[in-house]
């Protein structure tokens, strides 16, 4: 008996952790939410089940970071909207006997880029090509055989005969010096 109720107290007290929880974060909660489904009520109703589900997760294991677990939950469930939002959408879409299928051939939006946007891309790509050829030649080998080769920092580092950790900042170096490229351009 003695047992039954200290579980009871500790539920209880567990419980009010989380309202507590909840009730603190619900508005940065929705927010997150909304980031993902654009839609208030769509967001508030999703928070209130994130914190119904926490709840009951509760009940069945030990949480030990309640904040982070919250928002996980929160964000499961809106990537499960989106998911859920795209299969609806598809089978409404889907033409009836009868209706014109080329009428919603029409519809489906264009994955080929727009001119500029082609153009555009092409800046980029020549912007970071300058921006590798403004490293050093050592230091681009070693980026290009840890990102693009996908070298381990040891295998490199015995490839080169040098330390591990100066592979990390040769490649830190030039993943900088991509990113500042990157942050000045125009585009």
């Amino acid at each position: 008996m003695f047992q039954s109720v200290s579980q009871a107290i500790a539920m209880t007290s567990l419980t009010l952790t989380i309202n507590d929880l909840f009730l603190n974060h619900r508005q940065s909660l929705i927010q997150t939410i909304y980031r993902i489904v654009g839609c208030p009520q769509t967001a508030e109703d999703l928070a209130h089940e994130a914190y119904l589900k926490m709840l009951q997760a509760s009940k069945n294991q030990e949480i030990s970071y309640p904040h982070p677990f919250l928002y996980q939950i929160a964000r499961n469930l809106a990537l499960d909207h989106l998911r859920k939002e795209k299969i609806r959408q598809r089978s409404d879409s889907t033409p009836k006997d009868g209706e014109d299928t080329g009428k919603l051939l029409e519809s489906i939006p264009s994955t080929v880029p727009t001119p500029e946007q082609q153009t555009a891309d092409r800046q980029k790509v020549s912007l970071m090509l300058d921006a590798l050829n403004g490293l050093s030649e050592r230091r681009r080998q070693i980026l290009i055989l840890h990102k693009f080769h996908h070298w381990t920092y040891e295998r490199i580092a015995r490839h080169y005969g040098i330390s591990r950790s100066a592979v990390e900042k040769n490649v830190h170096v030039a993943l900088a010096h991509l990113l500042s490229a990157q942050e000045e351009s125009p585009f």
